[in-house]
């Protein structure tokens, strides 16, 4: 298998398996507070470096497929029982489910994921993302915006910014156009549960709860006072929703 940059909480001979995916100028050490409960809870935990983020391979393709291509051997000797994507990483997510065994259940946690952007946005958001990897702010700032998180979690937000190539930041934004994902929800096959966790309407979410409106099929929760990192503000709800729709699943997947 090629190189693949990877953090992991748990004990090998742990008998359920979970997957995070981080988003946009991330990295896998950022999942560190869900990863350590879900890990207390019984999962060896994996978390990858996407490409062109923290010590993964930096690369000339970030489209979705090429990041789903580039987790696919993970799934080659894995059959994991928990996935969670955050922002990009919940798109990423949607994509890898053929992957995902048929004689499995399994349940997909998104969190705030970005279906539709206007090229505009995309536009507006580039430079401003871009400024963030270069210009990284310190543990301070990032500690006093944010007072939900943890001083870990703001060390590595800094960290993780460090580590991103900003080339990957226009790649992301500028290879995925038109960047209208809405479609995916309508592939997800019954035996994958998805659940999408919504960032607080007020505080400028990515994901929208309309935009899930036309998929019954797909089980939609708002966190209040969530900004759009819900695994930083609130990593406790992000492991109480995905034990919970685990627990679901376990006992829907013993019936069939």
């Amino acid at each position: 298998m090629a190189f693949m940059s990877l953090s992991s909480w748990g004990e090998p001979s742990a008998g359920k398996r979970a997957l995070l995916i981080h988003g946009v100028s991330s990295a896998s050490q950022t999942w560190h507070r869900v990863a350590k409960s879900l890990a207390g809870q019984g999962y060896l935990v994996t978390a990858p470096d996407l490409p062109g983020h923290g010590t993964a391979n930096r690369s000339s393709d970030y489209t979705l497929s090429a990041f789903a291509d580039a987790l696919r051997p993970l799934f080659a000797s894995t059959r994991f029982d928990l996935v969670i994507g955050h922002s990009l990483g919940g798109l990423i997510a949607l994509v890898l489910i053929p992957l995902f065994p048929s004689s499995h259940p399994i349940p997909c946690i998104l969190i705030d994921p970005p279906f539709e952007q206007s090229d505009r946005s995309l536009d507006k958001y580039e430079p401003m993302y871009v400024g963030e990897v270069i210009n990284v702010k310190s543990v301070q700032y990032y500690k006093a915006e944010n007072p939900r998180w943890s001083h870990e979690d703001a060390v590595w937000k800094a960290l993780s910014a460090h580590l991103c190539d900003a080339d990957a930041i226009t790649g992301i934004l500028r290879q995925n156009r038109p960047w209208t994902f809405t479609h995916l929800l309508g592939q997800v096959p019954p035996h994958v549960k998805v659940t999408i966790l919504a960032a607080d309407p007020a505080l400028h979410p990515g994901f929208r709860v309309e935009t899930a409106a036309p998929y019954p099929h797909i089980n939609t929760m708002v966190v209040a006072g969530a900004t759009h990192a819900i695994q930083r503000d609130f990593p406790e709800v992000v492991v109480e929703v995905a034990l919970a729709e685990a627990a679901k699943v376990r006992k829907w997947g013993a019936k069939l």
